[in-house]
């Protein structure tokens, strides 16, 4: 399969027959972007995909133009585009009370889960629903709180993941290679005032950098977990890939999206 890193928590999966999974699609509509802009072509023609699945009505997690299933690659009835794809959904939550689904499926016969925004202990019987996935999509916290990347760590112990992808963040094409806080806060506060600055949410120069403290735990987490840096938006994981895993959990992060922004 290879997975597309569009941005937030936006990914692209292509199974190994071409197939599309599109999760956490966002809205970049004046009034809700966060920065990027949502990718309009794919590989050269209109962006399509033939699974949407969204973990909150939130507006960065959900987002669905009525285009993208006619540009996607074609399907049969009883073709069976998605062997084995078993899609079930867990009931999980943000930090603030708010429901979240955690979709996982299979796709070429490795499980995924995709954790949207959840911020909290995996309890018994969510532990139970989801099994033991190959690969999890999970978004580091969104704040400064040590505790809070304890809770990140311990999820990953309890569902001993092959492969850690992290989510929820950006990586504008200009953002700074250095990885310190100060010069990470300082760029992202620029940023959200050149791209989104027209959100209903946008306040002053703090303005989501939340979005900065995700990254930022990124960097943390990737590097105690045997953690690869991709500066490219793309990841294929085939055999090979998997036999290179040499400590697992591996985690991933993607240091390019496929999402632009006006001002880069």
């Amino acid at each position: 399969m290879k997975i597309h890193y569009i941005g937030l928590s936006c990914f692209l999966i292509e199974n190994k027959n071409g197939f599309r999974i599109l999760i956490d699609p966002f809205n970049d509509s004046s009034e809700w972007i966060l920065g990027p802009n949502f990718p309009k072509e794919f590989q050269g023609k209109p962006f399509g995909a033939n699974i949407v699945l969204m973990s909150e009505p939130d507006s960065d997690h959900a987002y669905a133009p009525g285009g993208w299933l006619q540009n996607a690659p074609e399907t049969k009835t009883n073709s069976n585009p998605f062997p084995n794809f078993d899609l079930r959904g867990t009931i999980v939550y943000e930090y603030n009370g708010d429901v979240n689904i955690a979709w996982h499926y299979t796709i070429d016969g490795l499980r995924i889960a995709h954790f949207g925004d959840h911020s909290h202990h995996l309890t018994d019987e969510q532990l139970n629903e989801l099994g033991t996935p190959d690969i999890i999509f999970i978004s580091p916290p969104k704040t400064e709180s040590k505790t809070a990347l304890d809770v990140i760590r311990k999820n990953i112990e309890q569902l001993q993941p092959k492969i850690v992808i992290w989510a929820h963040h950006l990586v504008p094409k200009n953002l700074p290679k250095e990885d310190k806080p100060e010069i990470l806060r300082k760029f992202f506060s620029q940023y959200f005032k050149n791209n989104a600055s027209t959100n209903k949410g946008y306040k002053d120069e703090k303005s989501f950098l939340e979005l900065c403290f995700i990254l930022e735990n990124a960097l943390v987490l990737n590097k105690e977990y045997s953690g690869m840096t991709l500066d490219k938006s793309f990841l294929e994981i085939d055999d090979n890939f998997l036999k290179q895993i040499k400590n697992e959990p591996t985690s991933i992060l993607f240091r390019s999206m496929l999402a632009s922004s006006l001002f880069e």
